[in-house]
Order: structure tokens, then sequence, then C-alpha cells
């Protein structure tokens, strides 16, 4: 009986898989003017395919989509190995699988150097803006600046990281559910500030 009990859980625990690592933040600079690619878009209670489906939108081709919330989630981390010995800088974020975006520009980490040597690798988590990413030494995670694949001689891209980018869909004012962007479902046209 506790044998199956177990077995239950640790297959329960595989067919749900959480993210390594989330940001509440969106990738690159500028805000995202997203449009619809599909005609019928599929909203999730949160930001996760295993949640449930509380709305099915019907929009028009190209319509613009308003949001007021975003999840970029690594679901599985990339690698960099390091060529060189040297320093990663930035800032220190410390033990965190989800970082909020209060938090993120709340001025209340402190900064990062760390020395690597030719050899170690490390978790690279997800780009985020303007050369920066996030990575993860040790358990901690970083706010790289720069990011190491920006430095071409230390460090090599064995990985690239598997994201998902998520955005809470509005409309006319009322919070509707969480929308994955991907080639199939809504598309970035503009930055904006």
């Amino acid at each position: 009986m506790v044998l199956a009990l177990l077995f239950t859980v640790i297959l329960s625990l595989q067919s749900a898989p959480g993210a390594a690592f989330e940001v509440d933040l969106w990738p690159g600079e500028g805000r995202p003017v997203f449009e619809a690619v599909a005609r019928r878009l599929r909203l999730h209670e949160r930001p996760s395919e295993s949640s449930k489906v509380v709305e099915t939108l019907m929009v028009r081709p190209k319509q613009r989509l308003m949001f007021d919330g975003t999840r970029y989630r690594t679901i599985k981390a990339g690698r960099c190995l390091v060529l060189a010995s040297t320093s990663l800088t930035g800032r220190r974020l410390g033990e965190v699988s989800q970082l909020s975006r209060s938090d993120y520009y709340s001025g209340k980490f402190g900064p990062a150097s760390v020395g690597v040597m030719p050899g170690d690798s490390i978790e690279y988590l997800q780009y985020r803006a303007e050369g920066t990413c996030f990575i993860r030494i040790a358990g901690s995670v970083i706010d790289a600046d720069p990011c190491p694949t920006q430095k071409k001689a230390e460090f090599r891209l064995e990985a690239e990281p598997a994201t998902e980018w998520w955005i809470h869909i509005i409309l006319d004012g009322k919070a509707l559910g969480w929308l994955l962007v991907s080639d199939s479902t809504a598309k970035v046209i503009d930055r904006k500030g």
C-alpha cells in the first residue's frame, strides 16, 4: 500500500512539471505590443499548461491583445561551459525560483562577482535584456551583466534554455486568463518605451 502511494506521488510530480525559474517580466527591451495570430485563444487559470482552461476567447485576425501581467518561465535550464578563468558580475538574487517585478526593481539585491574556472558549467536560465541574463551557480541566481553568452572568448553556449512566455489577457478592463505566447497564438508587433 505504501509503495503504491509512493509510486502515485512520484508519477504525479513527473506529469506536472514546474518551472526551473520564472520572472514577472517580459524578455527584451520595451513594453511589447501583441497581436493575435489565431482566432481562438485558450486562456488558463495560471501561467501553466497544466492549469485549467478558464476561457476560450474568439478574436479577429491581427486583433491587438491587451495584458496586465507577464510571466517568463524557464522550463529547462540551458548550459554555458567556461573556457577561460574569469569572473561573472551582476546582482546576486539568491536561491530563488520565482522573481516578482517589484523585487527585481527594488534595489534590494547586492552586487555579485563570482570566479569561474575552465571546465565549470553554468546554468543559463533566460535572457533578460540589453545583454544581461539570469544564470544559476551553486544554487544561487545571478542577474549577470554581461551575460556569459556575450563573452565568446570565455564561455561557450552548450544548450539554450527552454522557456515559455505567458501574458495575462484583459478585455474591456476585465481579467480573462493567461495566454501562452507562441507562433500559433500571438506575436509581438512592436515595443514601446
